[in-house]
């Protein structure tokens, strides 16, 4: 398994609807991109509908340790419509894209070490949070 076994309902229980609604729309929509899975958490970047792209973590079965990065997440501290897409994309996801985000990151940090970058984990780290960077690392990665 490479993903927590996440409670669907227990995490979207008391969210109002519209919000659900919302976050299944842009899971429904591709905006969440999954860039880490294990059992203990997922780690996804989120595009909003600004453009924004929101970096959101989650761990717990009902998402009470979830995380994101976005402004009504940050002033109210309940979890947001990124939560629940990167939530239900876990959920959609197939066993084999799961164990292929599982091994995004340490594939592209081998690439970086290939390249003999000296920086290669503090990028990986800085990728985790920075969705520029890590589109701008695969594409560099892929163009290899």
């Amino acid at each position: 398994m490479h993903a927590p076994a996440f409670d669907y309902d227990a995490v979207t229980r008391d969210m109002p609807e519209a919000r659900v609604a919302r976050g299944e729309n842009y899971a429904a929509k591709g905006w969440a991109s999954m860039v880490d899975c294990s059992p203990s958490g997922v780690l996804a970047h989120v595009l909003g509908e600004q453009g924004i792209a929101y970096v959101v973590e989650v761990g717990a079965r009902d998402a009470s340790d979830a995380r994101c990065t976005c402004k009504d997440f940050a002033d109210t501290g309940l979890r947001c419509k990124h939560v629940v897409a990167t939530v239900r994309t876990v959920l959609d996801a197939d066993p084999e894209t799961l164990a292929d985000v599982a091994d995004r990151l340490p594939r592209l940090l081998d690439m970086l070490e290939m390249e003999e970058r000296d920086d290669a984990d503090l990028l990986i780290e800085r990728a985790r949070r920075d969705p520029a960077l890590l589109r701008e690392l695969e594409g560099e990665a892929a163009e290899d």
